[in-house]
């Protein structure tokens, strides 16, 4: 019973990485690269490659549900070398870098076409 809890619990983190390993990386994309050379930090371009292979590896790194687990392949998740790897590198963009950019100046969103207050 603790072992299927202790599964459940890298499963849960696993996949938390994974779910903000995607969520840094397309916010990276959105931002222009003059946003990061003014916030001075590394450049767009080794943001995004950090972020896509932080990604990849979070990705392979993710365990099999414990209950669906039939023929005992497993990923490493979180707790493996590289799952901590791609912890650290999403969780270092999320909290040191993405407060410094401002918003983001790409994509369809923002507030074009909508009114912004004020007379």
């Amino acid at each position: 019973m603790l072992g299927f809890l202790q599964e459940l619990i890298n499963w849960a983190l696993s996949a938390a990485v994974l779910a903000g390993g995607i969520w840094a990386l397309i916010d990276a994309i959105r931002h222009s690269d003059g946003s990061f050379s003014s916030a001075g930090k590394l450049s767009k371009m080794v943001w995004v490659a950090i972020l896509a292979v932080a990604t990849a590896i979070a990705f392979i790194s993710l365990p099999a549900l414990p209950i669906l687990n039939i023929f005992g392949a497993s990923g490493g998740g979180v707790f493996w070398i590289g799952g901590l790897a791609a912890s650290v590198a999403i969780i270092v963009y999320l909290v040191g870098v993405k407060p410094k950019l401002g918003p983001a100046t790409g994509g369809s969103g923002g507030s074009r076409g909508r009114s912004t207050g004020g007379w």
